[in-house]
């Protein structure tokens, strides 16, 4: 709570008209004082477990609905995230504001110190200003079709490789806060549907990746050459198996590689080269 100027301890003596002071007064009040103390604890005890059981993030959200006090910017978050409005965004191309920033899933940086590329006349200067998600992954950042927010129907592999690219931000550039309102966060900087589907898009996609690299940990991949004369050949070496043409699917989109696996058997996973038997170590592609 702020302070007063002149403001003084409650149990300080004051001085009175007549030089004297009202110590006295105070001891008598003493006992009641401090029953009023020991109540005031309790009940912020009580409060605070009560949020303890509500959860951080409801906490958080409860809190927030007090509102800023003393002059606080209402445009940053509880937990310290500054929103930013698109026509704010927009203002900060070097131009108008002498700053760039962008955005990528909702989440706004300063590239200034990257003038060279985003700036006018550079390669990348279609990305400021806006939130052209969509094209980090297809690369249609000229126009602006191309430079949307909206990821619907690209795999989740993709959508790793744009957590990969805004995480590459993150490590580089100033961040700045997040769009609000946009296509990820609400004008109150909460996830939206968007964003909660696109975070557990890329979980899936990195549960496939640990499982990829598991599957190749445990059937190495085949050693493999080729020349114009001869063509190519994939073999396994010593006892490491027999190849196959092995089919996978990691992050959404169909992965084929040649692996050694240590028995003879083969499948529609696990196929067979052409004019190759099952017994043979070495295989013609």
């Amino acid at each position: 709570r702020r302070a007063t100027s002149g403001g003084r301890g409650r149990g300080a003596s004051t001085p009175t008209k007549d030089g004297g002071s009202n110590a006295g007064d105070d001891v008598t009040r003493g006992a009641s004082d401090g029953r009023w103390s020991t109540l005031a604890l309790v009940l912020v005890v009580a409060v605070f477990a009560a949020l303890g059981r509500l959860g951080r993030h409801a906490a958080g959200q409860m809190l927030a609905t007090l509102g800023p006090s003393d002059g606080a910017d209402a445009s940053y978050r509880s937990d310290g995230g500054r929103l930013v409005t698109p026509e704010e965004l927009r203002r900060h191309d070097g131009i108008q504001e002498p700053t760039l920033w962008l955005a990528i899933l909702g989440e706004v940086f300063d590239v200034t110190k990257g003038e060279r590329h985003y700036g006018a006349g550079g390669g990348y200067a279609g990305f400021v200003g806006v939130d052209g998600t969509r094209a980090f992954h297809t690369g249609h950042f000229n126009t602006a079709e191309g430079l949307t927010p909206d990821v619907s129907g690209l795999p989740d592999g993709a959508l790793l490789a744009l957590r990969e690219w805004a995480d590459f931000y993150a490590r580089e550039y100033a961040r700045v806060g997040r769009l609000a309102p946009g296509h990820y966060h609400d004008e109150r900087g909460e996830p939206t549907d968007a964003r909660v589907d696109f975070d557990a898009a890329v979980a899936r996609a990195r549960l496939d990746k640990a499982r990829a690299a598991a599957n190749d940990e445990r059937f190495p991949a085949c050693r493999a050459r080729w020349s114009q004369s001869q063509g190519g050949e994939v073999w396994c070496d010593g006892n490491a198996g027999y190849p196959r043409k092995e089919l996978t699917h990691v992050g959404g989109k169909p992965r084929v590689r040649c692996a050694c696996f240590p028995d003879e058997g083969f499948s529609d996973a696990r196929a067979l080269y052409p004019g190759c038997a099952s017994t043979a170590r070495r295989c013609a592609t």
